[in-house]
């Protein structure tokens, strides 16, 4: 499992099959933003997607971070389970829950 924090020191925790939806800005225009444009839909797993996902890593940690880093904002879940997006500059840090060393 991984836990995302973020500076409210709320946190989300997710698992290997939970879904993770990437948005960027449509436009690089900063005066044209308006709008967002889905990039990425996938679990860690790999499970939703007919490709492997971008965010299957040898530590779990690094994909998420990865992932969190290249969107502006991301939502959990399939589409149609939530309508809360999540802002990537809002996260604080992104942990293991259970790594463990040896």
């Amino acid at each position: 499992m991984i836990v995302i924090t973020f500076l409210d020191d709320s946190s989300i925790t997710i698992e290997n099959d939970t879904v993770l939806n990437g948005y960027k800005n449509d436009s690089d225009d900063p005066k044209e933003s308006y709008y967002l444009r889905q990039v990425y839909s996938n679990s860690i797993d790999g499970s939703e997607g007919k490709e492997a996902s971008r965010l299957t890593t040898v530590d779990g940690k690094v994909g998420v971070m990865g992932f969190i880093l290249s969107v502006d904002c991301f939502s959990i879940g399939r589409n149609t389970e939530s309508n809360i997006l999540y802002r990537s500059s809002a996260v604080k840090s992104v942990e293991n829950t259970n790594f463990s060393f040896g």
